[in-house]
């Protein structure tokens, strides 16, 4: 019998040799194909575990017992609590980085001259000589030495400066040059040709020629002790809200009462141009390293430059615009002169365009609103402005000085050294003041009979705490006075500097800076208070390193007295009557 699922064979075959039929296999189904193909994967997977699994297994257990070890050797156990734990809920700190504190700088009572006497002192016949190491003008990464003239046009060469000057030490103290002609000023600020000497301009307030200038021209350790507090004080009394200051609202953030007088005008823009001109007088910048003034000075300066208008007015809507926008200004001109700042400096022109656009095109002058008559006080503070932007490197009109110059020449009075607040008022110091250092600027010689009246002026009001004191003369005063070497200007310089050290405030929160009613009442002090007298007291204590005399000291013939007796003796300053809704620094106006 055939098998139906087998093949038929072609040959025939016994029956004794034929096989027995195999019993039927049934096919495999795809779970069992499944199960074979795991069974051959986890063959080998199996046997590794058998054969080399312990191994590993205590391969592991060891090293994890070692890492523990390692960790608890250098865990430190803290003993159990006893005690109540604090409350977290209870603190709420600001998420935000806060700076330092700035804190109260203690003035102390240093002499108020170098009083160090030895027998070698004594037995010399010159006075000792400050040595200077280093030079530094700026705060920008590349050095270039500046000079007092202007860019050159020709292509050839880079020449050096002029060197030095010598200037004579007067009378006892520091008020002499550096060792071999000291810090000098060389012609020339072009980088075509000449580039030459340390310069006018804004070259003296570095770290390296500061420290020779303070004593070359005047100050002394408490001076410079007396800045340091002051700024101090002003960065204590800057609004931390948005970075300006304010003349009445400063107390805001005072640790008591101490820091009393503030002021009556509203000019936020000149009240923060004076809380940050000490800074910059002194080489402080946004950009100065490890300065602990350096948010102080950049949130002063984005205030300003966020309130600026786009025709240019820094004002920010004050009553009479043009005192603080001149003020704001000069503060722009000088951080642009320090640092180069692009921003800073588009800021500043755009400033210096509004300037020359306010000013009157008949009288040449500036009053409280664009386009008036003006006023000398007004002026000064514009003139000084584009004398600021000139000495940065910004673009100044020649018009202006001219316009300036007219202005001045109908203001003044006596043979032309006396100024007037408005032309055909009665001359007075503090205008005479201003309208001296504008002349200056415009470049009137210190031979010019205009500067010997002025200068007389000035001699016969020497600052003073015994009477109605007035910070805005004496800063006006004193750099028309530090402009003119000799023994004129260390006469004034010793009594402003007596006179400002001793009257600084030494206790509370008001350390730092100066009573605007006490130990006298200052003559501005109710419209511009503390804020105000503190800055004009602080710049002139700085005026050492601020600028540059204009007039330097060559020859013996040169240390005689500048000063002469006015044709005319000016009114006194007690019969002044301020303007109406007077800003900061106003100058009296004649009846």
């Amino acid at each position: 019998m055939s098998n139906p699922n087998s093949m038929a064979v072609a040959q025939p075959v016994s029956p004794a040799i034929q096989p027995a039929a195999a019993p039927e296999v049934p096919a495999a189904t795809p779970s069992e194909d499944v199960e074979a193909d795991s069974a051959g994967l986890l063959a080998p997977v199996g046997h590794w575990v058998r054969t080399e699994g312990a191994w590993w297994a205590s391969s592991f257990v060891f090293h994890m017992l070692g890492m523990c070890v390692l960790m608890l050797l250098n865990t430190a156990v803290n003993p159990a609590t006893t005690e109540e734990a604090p409350s977290f809920d209870e603190a709420k700190v600001d998420s935000a980085a806060q700076p330092p504190p700035v804190e109260r700088f203690e003035v102390g009572d240093a002499p108020l001259d170098p009083t160090e006497l030895t027998t070698e002192s004594l037995t010399l016949s010159r006075p000792l000589q400050l040595e200077q190491t280093e030079e530094i003008n700026d705060d920008n990464p590349v050095f270039t030495p500046r000079g007092g003239g202007v860019t050159g046009l020709s292509t050839g060469p880079s020449l050096g400066g002029a060197g030095g000057f010598d200037i004579l030490g007067i009378g006892a103290g520091l008020s002499v040059r550096g060792r071999g002609g000291g810090v000098g000023t060389g012609i020339g600020t072009g980088t075509q040709p000449g580039t030459g000497g340390s310069g006018t301009g804004f070259g003296s307030r570095g770290t390296g020629v500061r420290k020779a200038m303070v004593g070359s021209f005047g100050g002394t350790r408490q001076s410079e002790r007396a800045v340091a507090a002051a700024l101090s004080w002003l960065a204590r009394h800057q609004n931390p809200s948005h970075g300006g200051w304010s003349l009445s609202t400063y107390r805001s953030h005072c640790k008591d009462g101490t820091c009393t007088g503030p002021g009556s005008a509203a000019a936020d823009a000149g009240a923060t141009a004076m809380g940050l001109l000490p800074f910059l007088a002194a080489g402080q910048t946004h950009q100065t390293k490890g300065s602990p003034y350096r948010k102080t000075v950049k949130d002063g300066l984005a205030w300003l430059m966020a309130n600026q208008d786009r025709n240019g007015d820094l004002s920010a809507k004050a009553g009479q615009p043009m005192y603080s926008h001149g003020l704001a200004t000069i503060t722009l001109c000088e951080a642009f002169g320090l640092t180069k700042d692009r921003m800073i400096g588009m800021r500043a022109q755009s400033a210096i365009n509004y300037i020359e656009s306010a000013q009157n095109p008949t009288t040449g002058g500036w009053r409280y609103v664009p386009l008036q008559d003006g006023d000398t006080s007004v002026v000064g503070w514009q003139v000084m402005a584009l004398k600021s932007a000139q000495m940065a490197g910004l673009s100044v009109n020649p018009k202006c000085f001219e316009g300036a110059r007219q202005w001045l020449k109908s203001a003044s009075a006596g043979n032309g050294g006396q100024f007037c607040y408005t032309p055909g008022g009665g001359p007075t110091p503090p205008m005479t003041a201003v309208g001296l250092l504008c002349s200056q600027y415009l470049g009137v010689r210190r031979d010019d009979p205009i500067m010997a009246e002025g200068a007389g002026v000035l001699m016969a009001n020497l600052p003073d705490n015994s009477t109605i004191r007035d910070l805005y003369y004496w800063y006006y005063a004193t750099q028309v006075m530090h402009n003119v070497p000799g023994t004129d200007w260390d006469a004034w310089n010793r009594k402003m500097r007596r006179t400002l050290i001793e009257s600084q405030c030494k206790q509370g929160c008001a350390t730092g800076s100066w009573d605007p009613d006490k130990p006298t009442p200052d003559r501005w002090g109710t419209q511009g208070g503390r804020l105000m007298v503190t800055s004009l007291a602080a710049l002139s204590l700085e005026v050492y390193y601020r600028y540059l005399p204009l007039y330097k000291l060559d020859t013996e013939a040169a240390v005689k007295p500048a000063a002469k007796k006015p044709a005319a003796e000016p009114k006194p300053a007690a019969e002044e009557k301020p303007p109406a809704k007077a800003e900061p620094a106003a100058a009296p106006e004649k009846k």
